[in-house]
Order: structure tokens, then C-alpha cells, then sequence
């Protein structure tokens, strides 16, 4: 990590200590001035020394004492547990990665870590945007987190992590889930903090869509899934023959799906983690729950002579 890294770590956690050592500054100057008014005799340097309990006057009282009970609890918590907290922080890059969230500023906000968020995160870093991530399942963004990207790790739903991503003071959130109620929900809670930033939502389906685009989410709604079915479309239309189809997402169910309602067509989906689609399934549409790596592992199941 290099020396301004550093810096902007050291000068972010002091800032979430804000408070304690203020309260800490005020605790020593009290006891200051109290030796300052009760010891006047004293030297400049020899009053420093009984605020810092260093040195105890001579006939002390009750509350130079009690003074002198306090200050090292008070050292103790405040400032030797901040720099513990700190050598320990460094040991935990998740949490510094929250903290850098929490002070971007006009900045791009990214939800959930796929392939477009990918691209996003890409392009935000060659041209030095400001950014940050919210991604629940931690191994997808370690890569970020290790270089001292501002990720927020935890649940896109949760108002908490919303507001460890600044987006209050974000300039545009992409929100890239396939959890369509996910999308909703952030939407939602996003508009809410932030009532001006764009907010572009990746969903399928026409009536999701026209929900994020009325008043008052005034949401930029879009379906990459539906971008490549129209090339899927032209690709495949006044083709013969049968089809195999590889993959465990939607655009492949949906790409089985269009294949299969084509006039004298059959596909063959190798999906191994489902056991059905999320659309009408026909009898052209054959469905083996097998993952084909090799084509060992299709011929069981595909006459190759008719795919084509």
C-alpha cells in the first residue's frame, strides 16, 4: 500500500474517533486549569506534569485524586485502544474498505458484483473515478478489498450498508442483481437518501421495468439479457435443425426457451443446478441435469447428426 494510502487511513479512523479524543482533550485541559488554579505556585511544566498524573501534588485533595483515577482509564481506553484498534485493523481490510466508503464523494455506486459491474469497476479505475461496491458474498470482491478498494461486504438491502456507501452524496448507482426484488428494494431505499442521482437498474421483464421508470424512483431500467436475445434472435431466426445449450443462468434458460418455439427445432439445456426454467416448458425443450464439460458427456444424452 503506498504512503498516502496510509495517510487517508490514519486521517479516516481518527475521524471516527472524532468524538472520544475530543472528549479526551477536554477531560486533560479541565484538570489543567484546575491545577493551574489550585497550584499557582507551581511551575508551567510542573502543572503539565500533574495533568498528565505524572507527578501528584504535594496536599492533594479529593478531586485531584479522583482526577488522577480517572486520567489512565481514560488513556488507556480512548488512546491506547485506538492504536490497538488500529494495529488490529490492519489485519482486517474489510473494515477499512467500509470506512473508505463511507467518505467517497460524488462518486459511482455499484450493487452486486457481476459481469457488468465488472466492466463498470474497469472503466471507473482507468479513468480514476471515484467508486464504490456493495457485494454481499465477500470472495467475489477480495481482489478489491486487498487493494484498498471502498467496498461495502454485506446485505444490498440493508438501509445500514446503504449509508456506508455515501449515497447521499453519490452522482449515479448502477444496481446489478438478479434478484429482482432485491433491485426493487434498493431502488426503493436509494431513492429515498438520494432523490436526484440517476439509478440504472439491470431487470428482465416488461412490468418490472415500468415500475422503476414511474415517479417517484425515476429509475433508468434496462435488461442486458434482452439486448442479447435480440442478437440471439437474428442470429437464429430461419435456422433448422436442433440445438444444444450449455449454462446455469437465466439468459441461458432463455436462449433454450426462444430455440425450442421455433418451428421444427429441439434443444438440449445441460443445466446441473436446476431442475427446471423459469418459462413454459414445451416438449421440444429437453432439460438433462448434467454439467457437459466434454463431449463424452453430451452423446448420452444427443444424437449429434441432427444438431446443427
Amino acid at each position: 500500500m503506498s504512503m498516502i494510502n496510509i495517510f487517508i487511513e490514519i486521517h479516516l479512523k481518527l475521524k471516527q474517533y472524532k468524538m472520544q479524543f475530543i472528549f479526551f482533550f477536554l477531560f486533560w485541559f479541565g484538570g489543567f486549569l484546575f491545577f493551574l488554579i489550585t497550584e499557582s505556585g507551581e511551575s508551567l511544566g510542573a502543572i503539565i506534569l500533574y495533568s498528565l498524573t505524572i507527578r501528584n501534588p504535594k496536599n492533594a485533595g479529593d478531586i485531584a485524586n479522583f482526577y488522577s483515577l480517572l486520567w489512565p482509564i481514560l488513556f488507556e481506553v480512548i488512546f491506547l485502544g485506538f492504536i490497538m484498534g488500529e494495529l488490529m485493523e490492519k489485519y482486517n481490510p474489510v473494515v477499512t474498505s467500509r470506512i473508505l466508503a463511507r467518505h467517497q464523494r460524488n462518486h459511482s455506486v455499484i450493487i452486486g458484483f457481476r459481469h457488468l459491474s465488472e466492466r463498470i469497476i474497469d472503466f471507473c479505475i482507468q479513468n480514476k473515478e471515484n467508486f464504490c461496491v456493495i457485494e454481499d458474498n465477500q470472495e467475489l470482491v477480495e481482489d478489491l478489498i486487498n487493494a484498498s478498494y471502498p467496498v461495502v461486504v454485506g446485505d444490498e438491502t440493508e438501509s445500514s450498508n446503504l449509508l456506508d456507501a455515501n449515497l447521499k452524496r453519490a452522482k449515479e448507482v448502477f444496481i446489478n442483481v438478479d434478484d429482482v426484488r432485491i433491485a426493487i428494494i434498493c431502488t426503493e431505499k436509494i431513492r429515498k437518501m438520494n432523490p436526484e442521482c440517476p439509478i440504472y437498474v439491470r431487470a428482465f421483464g416488461d412490468h418490472v421495468q415500468e415500475y422503476l421508470r414511474q415517479p417517484p424512483l425515476n429509475a433508468f431500467s434496462f435488461s442486458t439479457s434482452k439486448w442479447a436475445m435480440d442478437r440471439i434472435d437474428k442470429w437464429t431466426k430461419n435456422s433448422k435443425g436442433n440445438a444444444i445449450v450449455i449454462g446455469r443462468d437465466s439468459l441461458t434458460h432463455r436462449i433454450a426457451h426462444h430455440i425450442s418455439s421455433q418451428p421444427d427445432r429441439e434443444v438440449f439445456l445441460f443445466d446441473d443446478e436446476h431442475d427446471g426454467i423459469e418459462f413454459i416448458v414445451n416438449e421440444k425443450l429437453h432439460i438433462i441435469n448434467e454439467f457437459a464439460r466434454f463431449l463424452s458427456d453430451i452423446r448420452p444424452h444427443v444424437d449429434f447428426e441432427g444438431v446443427t
